[in-house]
């Protein structure tokens, strides 16, 4: 009955919010306690080269960069929309190329030598901008791989991109897990800052997020794009409010985070967020078969 069927998809679509929740949680991480390791457990100074991805100048050159990349070999484009795409390219690769030197031509060679010599000063803030940064940047290329993978007949169902979504959130918190073996934990160091040797590479946290990106991407349009296609008509209103209640709880529980950061060691602290997150991909899969159903229903 149609009542039934509204039911069954109620149901599925409550399951995906619970799992949410768990997402939300982790990967808002990186506005607390990612934040808090880039604050007293990375490294103060970058080479020049680094230094590019932490000045906004350096980094709308990149994007003109990747921009004039993407409409350089965009397919079935004026010729016109072709030769500003290289503009934007060449623009990009200069401006990175002065911003390396800093704009002293001279010291090229001696920068690419020694690209990662400590010279510029970080602030820990500055790595909330790699999140969106790398959402501008990956949204095409990995929309670009949907559309291959569906020419292909083999593009994975929504519930299944979310379930592969979790699983490349916790390889997100096991590259920063990496990373962290050996320091010492903010509980040990009673308030003191971390010694200069003992902090880490800016490349960690980058890469994290770069992960963590990838991962928002499988599921949050994913996510939305479920509600929308299998809420019942009638409900269509309750329950993308659901799906943003999800994220509400998921964001709720963030001090999860800071409860646990100065009384465990910071490799526990993110073996717990990859435990939560490989969980939540297992009960996708285990119900995937009933999600799948509620979406062609």
């Amino acid at each position: 009955s149609s009542r039934k069927d509204e039911r069954a998809r109620v149901t599925a679509l409550v399951l995906v919010f619970f799992v949410a929740i768990f997402f939300w949680m982790s990967f808002h991480q990186n506005g607390l306690t990612l934040t808090l390791f880039a604050r007293d457990y990375t490294v103060k100074q970058v080479g020049p080269f680094t230094g590019l991805f932490f000045t906004l100048p350096s980094i709308l050159a990149f994007i003109a960069g990747i921009a004039g990349i993407v409409m350089l070999f965009y397919k079935n484009q004026p010729k016109k929309f072709r030769i500003t795409g290289a503009a934007l390219f060449v623009a990009g690769l200069w401006f990175s190329v002065f911003f390396l030197t800093g704009f002293d031509p001279t010291t090229l060679l001696g920068r690419f030598l020694d690209p990662f010599g400590q010279q510029n000063a970080i602030s820990p803030e500055i790595f909330q901008q790699f999140n969106p940064l790398f959402i501008v940047a990956l949204t095409f290329p990995v929309l670009a791989f949907f559309s291959w993978l569906n020419k292909k007949g083999i593009e994975p169902s929504t519930p299944k991109k979310i379930g592969i979504g979790l699983l490349i959130a916790s390889v997100g918190f096991l590259i920063v897990l990496i990373g962290s073996i050996g320091v010492p934990s903010p509980a040990s160091l009673e308030g003191a800052p971390v010694a200069d040797t003992d902090r880490v590479s800016p490349y960690w946290l980058i890469n994290s997020y770069l992960i963590l990106t990838v991962a928002e991407l499988f599921l949050s349009p994913m996510g939305l794009s479920f509600v929308s296609k299998v809420a019942p008509s009638r409900f269509q209103g309750l329950m993308q409010g659901g799906w943003l209640l999800a994220t509400a709880a998921g964001n709720k529980l963030l001090f999860v985070g800071t409860l646990l950061w100065d009384k465990i060691q910071l490799s526990t602290l993110w073996l717990i967020f990859i435990i939560c997150l490989l969980l939540s991909a297992v009960f996708i899969f285990s119900i995937l078969k009933r999600l799948e159903k509620a979406s062609i229903s």
